[in-house]
């Protein structure tokens, strides 16, 4: 029986860039200690326990143990866990530095939410 991989990553396999940088950190993830979860086909029942798909849509989520880790957070749990990375993610512990990758990720959070609008728009005309 397969061990679970210890860290669950939660991401919408309908954003292209969340798409291009999961293929990306899979690529790196060799040791395979990272699950990549496409939240888009899985039934509200299959979401995990306590999270709504809203939620999971609303910003990035990490699974470790029992711990959640949100946004900016959730990048930094990622690169802890990656080779070639890990040494890097104090970055998000620096304060003007966090601040900026919050900034930007506030601004990624804009552009999906307008895109996943086209998206449905689009597929209702259809």
């Amino acid at each position: 029986m397969n061990k679970p991989a210890p860290l669950c990553v939660y991401y919408d396999g309908d954003c292209p860039i969340c798409r291009i940088e999961v293929r990306f950190y899979e690529r790196i993830d060799k040791a395979d200690v990272i699950s990549w979860i496409n939240i888009t086909p899985l039934s509200d029942s299959a979401l995990p326990d306590g999270k709504t798909r809203e939620e999971l849509l609303g910003k990035f989520h990490v699974r470790d143990d029992e711990n959640w880790h949100i946004g900016v957070d959730a990048f930094a749990r990622i690169w802890r866990a990656l080779p070639g990375f890990r040494h890097f993610a104090f970055l998000f512990r620096v304060p003007i530095l966090r601040q900026m990758a919050m900034g930007l990720y506030l601004v990624f959070l804009r552009w999906q939410r307008w895109h996943r609008k086209h998206r449905a728009r689009a597929s209702e005309s259809l």
